[in-house]
């Protein structure tokens, strides 16, 4: 089963075709502090619940999400720098009643 980008809005999949476009993806930390700030970062919520969304084991997010300087590169393979945030093209649900629903970028 192909994973998909858990970033609201984003419709990247983890392809062949993602891979040779050079996008990699990555895995929701498992170090608790951190894994905290990139659910915040996402700020997706649970459409069930109506709560913050928890991602589960196989949540990932693709590089379109992190800025060129949060990578460390290896030859030709990048990896994530430590404590790197997702913070490009992410959404953010507007709280006023007006809007309720209605997603805008925040970059």
């Amino acid at each position: 089963m192909t994973r998909s980008c858990s970033a609201v809005g984003c419709s990247t999949r983890d392809t062949v075709l993602s891979r040779e476009r050079g996008l990699s993806f990555h895995q929701f930390p498992t170090d608790t502090i951190q894994r905290s700030k990139w659910i915040r970062a996402v700020n997706r919520v649970d459409p069930r619940s109506k709560k913050i969304w928890i991602p589960g084991p196989g949540a990932i997010l693709c590089s379109k999400h992190f800025q060129e300087s949060d990578f460390e590169s290896y030859g030709i393979r990048r990896k994530l720098k430590k404590g790197a945030v997702p913070s490009v093209s992410l959404y953010k649900v507007l709280k006023s009643r007006d809007c309720r629903g209605l997603v805008t970028a925040n970059k």
